[in-house]
């Protein structure tokens, strides 16, 4: 699903509702119950609800979301911020509309009067400013943001997007910007969303389809889109009666280093859950009884070195390698990994020590295969590509760095970032900060390594990798919480994701 502008939101919506031969303010109400219908089923109305709206659409919808919860007998209250006296038509509309039903209704025209208004306990609803903001909140909304923001609420529901936070531009302070709970979001998330100036402010993101035209929104220009299960469900292949384990490919993980095997017992045994057919680990021969222990679903190479990975390995044209994890920088290391990226030629997954080595030796980037796959954190990502400046300006070498050395980057952050040698760029919503923790890397690895040994594409490969390493997280926090989980607590959920993946 692409993600769009604000300019392409509004075009949208305008063509939507002359396409289909609504009025907006029809589309307002969709919008507004599905928004409903979605607080109904997940959080129930047996609560206090304080609906803050803005002079605009957006105020709109939580209008409507107020009338709705009181033709429901919900405790609720309304709360209008006259800092404008150019409130949109179909805010008047609703306000009419909401004026006739039971609900508490307080007008503000000035800071003072915010003094009264309590949020303690309530769930709070922000409609306050949708995607057409472009500067800083300031005068009354500003100081509802922050008390909102500073208040025990149960819980707070953004309608859109948060108030404060802008389409498709960075936010400076994130003080400036409602603090969610859960994002209400209409259509596709907002590119804002997948940034870290702003983006822990949306919460967890729900996507509800408003029915907006669809044939006009896939002609609509964009570089950016975001990744759903239920697309890359779509990539799994069935699997056949009559098949074997060389029917489902060989990955061969390339890892480990004294102190490090770890390392490699991880993305091995990830490797080993993804559904390929074989798994070898290259290592050195000191991590040999520690991976036949700790891994015994994979064979194992120990010709090169003793401590660490050193001398020239032998390609296998029917293996598909993942290189990286555990590896160190060794001199002997460098030298071996110079020699296997002159010698494979199969698109391959670079991770870790890998691309610290590449960036340390930039001469290597030239002998990376086509269609190569890798997996920097942000730090790994500046080292090859240089220091950036935020968020967009990050994005921006990612697509110049991708475009110009024809690789996929999976850019590993809270919001997962793939960019094809296109330069295009799809954003993934799945995923924890449970998954903030050592060898969660090494996992994403193995798996990509071992999707991509199964014929999938490097296209394919990233997509359905990092939202079952994403699902995986989300498996492992329900049973462990976000603190009780580590990287081996992923490898037990990655045949969840699977399940959850095929029933799409």
């Amino acid at each position: 699903m692409k993600i769009l502008t604000a300019q392409q939101l509004k075009k949208l919506d305008a063509f939507s509702t002359e396409r289909q031969n609504i009025s907006s303010a029809d589309l307002m109400q969709r919008a507004a119950s599905k928004c409903f219908n979605w607080i109904n089923k997940n959080l129930g109305l047996n609560h206090s609800f304080s609906i803050v709206c803005g002079p605009g659409n957006n105020g709109g919808d939580g209008l409507v979301i107020a009338q709705l919860l009181s033709e429901n007998n919900c405790d609720v209250e309304c709360i209008l911020l006259n800092f404008t006296d150019k409130n949109s038509p179909d805010y008047e509309l609703n306000l009419t509309k909401l004026q006739k039903t039971e609900c508490k209704i307080r007008s503000i025209q000035s800071e003072n009067e915010l003094e009264s208004i309590k949020f303690n306990g309530k769930i709070v609803i922000d409609a306050i400013f949708g995607f057409g903001l472009s500067r800083p909140a300031e005068g009354l909304a500003a100081v509802i943001i922050k008390q909102i923001n500073s208040s025990r609420t149960k819980k707070v529901i953004a309608i859109d997007l948060p108030s404060g936070l802008y389409c498709d531009e960075l936010n400076a302070k994130e003080d400036q910007i409602i603090q969610a709970d859960f994002t209400l979001t209409f259509h596709v998330p907002k590119l804002s969303f997948f940034f870290p100036e702003g983006g822990n402010s949306v919460g967890k993101v729900i996507v509800l389809d408003i029915r907006l035209d669809k044939s006009f929104a896939s002609k609509l220009e964009s570089n950016y889109s975001y990744i759903t299960p239920s697309k890359v469900g779509g990539f799994l292949k069935k699997r056949k009666t009559f098949s074997h384990k060389g029917t489902y490919g060989h990955a061969n993980i390339i890892a480990g280093s004294r102190g490090k095997i770890g390392a490699a017992v991880l993305s091995s045994k990830a490797a080993s859950f993804s559904g390929v057919g074989l798994v070898t680990s290259t290592i050195p021969l000191i991590g040999l009884n520690v991976m036949q222990m700790s891994a015994p679903v994979a064979m194992c190479d120990d010709n090169y070195g003793t401590d660490c990975l050193e001398g020239k390995i032998e390609i296998n044209e029917k293996h598909t390698y993942g290189i990286g994890p555990g590896i160190g920088k060794s001199p002997a290391t460098v030298q071996f990994l110079k020699y296997f990226l002159k010698e494979v030629t199969q698109p391959i997954v670079i991770d870790a020590d890998a691309l610290n080595c590449i960036s340390e030796n930039r001469e290597m980037l030239n002998d990376i295969p086509e269609n190569s796959i890798l997996t920097p954190h942000i730090k790994e990502f500046e080292r090859l590509a240089g220091v950036t400046e935020n968020s967009l300006d990050r994005l921006n070498k990612l697509v110049e760095f991708c475009k110009e050395h024809k690789v996929y980057v999976v850019l590993k952050d809270a919001r997962t970032i793939i960019c094809s040698p296109q330069g295009k760029c799809s954003f993934s919503l799945n995923g924890t900060p449970g998954m903030a923790t050592g060898g969660s890397g090494d996992v994403l690895t193995g798996i990509l390594t071992g999707l991509l040994a199964q014929g999938l594409s490097s296209d394919e490969t990233t997509q359905l990798g990092v939202v079952l390493h994403g699902l995986a997280g989300e498996f492992a926090a329900e049973k462990h919480s976000e603190y009780g989980m580590n990287a081996e607590s992923l490898l037990e959920e990655i045949g969840e994701g699977f399940k959850m993946l095929l029933k799409i």
